[in-house]
């Protein structure tokens, strides 16, 4: 008896340390990310070579592109309609999508944001591996699929393509 309570009690202890880990592991993936990205995106201001305008989805968007000489690449979308500010970016590193972060702000003309929400998305060889959201938006959605943002990114590469050069 006293070996099965000794387990039992090994059995939970070594599990609340995992979990523990896994969250410090997660943290520090996101952070990690992060820093790749601020490190880019300090690089990125006289590399923001590409600028242009889409109506693709029914809505006038601003694109604007930065390659690095390194080869890692952002991409920032952003629009505006029926009073929402929407923003899109995306982070390549080594040619595969490492961070998202799409932002969508309830901004009435003439005032400031009152209503706020994002969700960053964080990669590791191009699978999502965690996303953090902030504000009331789509992740309350009991329907909505955070992989979803892997399609976003794909029709938005398909989208750039077809801009003219």
């Amino acid at each position: 008896m006293k070996n099965l309570f000794a387990i039992v009690i090994l059995t939970l202890t070594s599990n609340f340390i995992l979990a523990q880990d896994d969250e410090f592991q997660e943290d520090y993936f996101r952070e990690k990310v992060n820093l790749e990205l601020m490190k880019n995106y300090s690089e990125c201001q006289p590399f923001w070579t590409e600028n242009g305008v889409s109506e693709f989805n029914g809505k006038t968007e601003i694109w604007s592109v930065c390659k690095l000489e390194n080869g890692n690449r952002i991409i920032r979308i952003e629009s505006y309609e029926n009073e929402v500010f929407y923003q899109e970016v995306y982070f390549e590193l080594n040619g595969k999508l490492r961070y998202a972060k799409e932002t969508e702000n309830y901004n009435p003309k003439n005032g400031f944001a009152e209503m706020k929400w994002n969700c960053e998305f964080f990669f590791e060889n191009g699978q999502l591996m965690t996303y953090i959201s902030l504000g009331h938006g789509k992740t309350e959605d009991e329907n909505w699929n955070p992989d979803s943002i892997i399609g976003m990114y794909k029709k938005r590469i398909s989208e750039m393509n077809k801009m003219k050069k």
